[in-house]
C-alpha cells in the first residue's frame, strides 16, 4: 500500500481502519496493519486531528473516530427527510413484537446497518449503527440479495464474492445461496437460522420505494428457544406491515 497508494487514500484507509475491531488504534498499529509508515500515518493522523475527524486519547495514546466524521455519517443517516417517520415504525414493531427490530440498507453493493430499535430489548442482539453484513448470512443480507436486480448481475456478483462462514449453519455454496434467494423472493421474507450468531434466529421483509424497487429492509432478531412457529407467522405479518408503511418514505 506505501508505494502504490496516495496521500488520500492512506488517509481514507486510516479512517476505515479505525471503524474496525476496537475502534481505537496506535499509530503503531495502524502502521504495522495498513503497511504505512509510521512517520506518515503520523503525519495524516495529525491532520485529521486538526480538523476532527480522529481524536487522541492521551492516556492511551490511540486515535479514535472524532465529532466531526460522526457529523458526516449522520448527514448520511437523514439523507432521506421521513428518516423519522422511519425510525418510528421500527420502534412501533419493537414494541409490538418485544424483540430486537432494525432497519437496514443497501447502497452501492453495501448492507448497512441505519437503525436498531432499543425501546424492548429482552435480550440484546443489535448491530452498531454503519455495520456491513455478507451478501449470505443473516436476515439483512439474505432479504436485500434475494431481490436484487436484474438477476444476471446478481449471478455475477455471487460468482465473485467469497462467501464467509460465519457458523456452521452459514450457506457458503453458491448454488444452494441462490436456491436461498429464490425461495424468500416466492415466500417475501427471509429466515435466518443461527446462520449469523448460534442461538440467535432473524426473520426480515423487504421494503420497496416508490419506483417499486426494494432498497430496504427490517428484520426481527430474537433468541432461537424463545419462538416457536406461530411466533414467526405473526412476526412475519407485522413485518410486512410495517414494511408497507415504510415503504411511504422511501424514494
Amino acid at each position: 500500500m506505501e508505494s502504490k497508494s496516495t496521500a488520500i487514500n492512506k488517509a481514507l484507509q486510516i479512517m476505515k481502519t479505525l471503524s474496525e475491531g476496537d475502534y481505537a488504534y496506535s499509530v503503531i498499529e495502524i502502521s504495522a496493519k495498513l503497511n504505512i509508515n509510521r512517520t506518515t500515518v503520523y503525519r495524516i493522523l495529525q491532520e485529521l486531528e486538526q480538523e476532527m475527524f480522529v481524536v487522541q486519547n492521551k492516556t492511551d495514546k490511540k486515535y479514535r473516530i472524532g465529532p466531526v466524521l460522526y457529523h458526516v455519517g449522520t448527514k448520511y443517516l437523514y439523507r432521506n427527510h421521513n428518516f423519522d417517520q422511519i425510525r418510528a415504525i421500527v420502534d412501533e414493531i419493537a414494541l409490538k413484537t418485544k424483540q430486537n427490530v432494525g432497519y437496514t440498507v443497501i447502497d452501492n453493493m453495501k448492507i448497512m446497518n441505519l437503525y436498531e430499535s432499543e425501546v424492548n430489548m429482552p435480550v440484546k442482539i443489535t448491530y452498531q449503527y454503519g455495520t456491513y453484513f455478507p451478501i449470505n448470512a443473516g436476515a439483512y443480507g439474505k432479504t436485500l440479495m434475494a431481490f436484487y436486480e436484474p438477476l444476471e448481475e446478481l449471478e455475477q456478483i455471487l460468482k465473485n464474492t467469497v462467501l464467509e462462514k460465519r457458523t456452521l449453519y452459514t450457506i457458503t455454496d453458491k448454488e444452494q445461496l441462490m436456491n436461498e434467494y429464490k425461495k424468500i423472493r416466492e415466500q417475501g421474507y427471509a429466515i435466518s437460522d443461527e446462520e449469523n450468531l448460534i442461538g440467535a434466529m432473524g426473520i426480515g421483509v423487504p421494503v420497496y420505494n416508490g419506483k417499486g424497487k426494494v432498497t430496504s429492509c427490517i428484520a426481527i432478531a430474537a433468541v432461537k428457544a424463545t419462538l416457536n412457529k406461530e411466533d414467526i407467522k405473526d412476526f412475519v405479518v407485522l413485518l410486512k406491515k410495517g414494511a408497507q408503511e415504510i415503504s411511504k418514505y422511501v424514494y
